[in-house]
């Protein structure tokens, strides 16, 4: 889509799930109404009444370490063709 620069208004850009978006765009043409203005009043309902922040229910796992690198002694021995 073209960006156009209008007065008081800024553009973004995110990709969410197409079925969700495909919905939205299909609720909004069967209301006759813009998607602009269901999305901006979308966007103020929830800043205005926002759901309580996400709380893990425990404490992030630390970090898998890689596996170490086998020694010379620890490598199986290559077998040849008989």
């Amino acid at each position: 889509m073209a960006r156009r620069d209008v007065k008081g208004a800024k553009q973004f850009n995110y990709e969410i799930d197409a079925a969700l978006v495909d919905a939205f765009r299909a609720f909004c043409k069967g209301r006759n109404e813009a998607v602009k203005e269901h999305l901006e009043m979308a966007l103020q309902r929830h800043m205005e009444n926002p759901p309580p922040p996400f709380k893990p229910a425990a404490p992030p796992l630390p970090p898998i370490p890689a596996p170490a690198e086998p020694t010379a002694e620890e490598k199986p021995a290559k077998k040849g063709k008989k």
